[in-house]
């Protein structure tokens, strides 16, 4: 009988339909050419946020006494992104935090707290592409975020005694003007 929740009543099970895990992507993050270690970056993203790519103007109403109409928008709200990532934060073998550095000479492209001096947005521009990709390893979904650029500082170190177990993780937030979305 039709409609019954049984195995064979659902096409998804039958056909052994995979599910979508949202810890299944890559980040690929290519900086401006004067910031090095633009690939180590990626082995040290642990989330993405932010990825609100779906855009929609919303609706408006109208009302004839009583009865309400509605319509699709006149335009959306935002054009544009704000891409999270969360980088955790590692010392080398010469003690360096080489994410912090590399982070630190991109945020220096836009403006160099040591030195006043300000940068101009065909300098300070990179991509940024997340791909999600199923167990297999196969991309079913490519983001590829351009003119991508650090919208704020990075986070400072919150040194503590009480709770001293915490690890230091930077969570950045990137301005992206223009992106692809491509479903493969």
């Amino acid at each position: 009988m039709a409609g019954l929740s049984h195995y064979n009543s659902s096409l998804n099970a039958v056909n052994k339909y995979e599910p979508v895990f949202l810890n299944q992507f890559n980040v690929t993050i290519i900086p401006p050419a004067p910031v090095a270690g633009g690939n180590i970056l990626l082995e040290h993203v642990i989330s993405v946020s932010g990825l609100d790519v779906d855009k929609n103007p919303g609706f408006v109403s109208q009302k004839y006494k009583f009865a309400k109409r509605n319509y699709a928008g006149g335009k959306p709200d935002t054009t544009t992104l704000d891409l999270g990532l969360k980088f955790t934060i590692n010392l080398d073998d010469s003690d360096s935090m080489y994410v912090f550095k590399t982070l630190r000479q991109w945020t220096d492209l836009i403006y160099n707290p040591l030195t006043g001096a300000q940068g101009i947005k065909a300098d300070y521009t990179g991509s940024i592409i997340i791909s999600v990709f199923n167990k297999n390893g196969n991309v079913f979904r490519r983001i590829t975020c351009k003119d991508a650029f650090p919208l704020k500082a990075i986070d400072p170190m919150e040194l503590e005694y009480v709770n001293g177990t915490n690890l230091y993780e930077i969570n950045m937030v990137w301005a992206v003007d223009h992106w692809q979305d491509l479903f493969l």
